[in-house]
């Protein structure tokens, strides 16, 4: 999977939901979708998606996507997972 979010729009939709276990990113078409398991946080951002695909993190592995963001000096940030 292979995407280009919007660092200011993609942080106000996931702060929220930082620190949950088990976070599930789907981003097909124009939208990365995001979902907590056992939680009813989710959020959905505009996205350019290169790469479609579905992934499934770990609360660890799903910071350190956070904190990359986060660090970008950019306004669009490129993600890959």
């Amino acid at each position: 999977m292979k995407i280009r979010v919007n660092k200011a729009f993609f942080l106000g939709q996931v702060l929220p939901i930082v620190d949950f276990e088990r976070i599930s990113l789907a981003a097909y078409g124009r939208v990365l979708s995001g979902a907590s398991f056992g939680n009813t946080e989710n959020f959905r951002v505009p996205a350019e998606v290169a790469v479609p695909g579905q992934v499934f993190l770990t609360a660890d592995e799903w910071r350190t996507v956070v904190k990359k963001v986060q660090d970008s000096k950019n306004t669009m940030v490129d993600i890959e997972l």
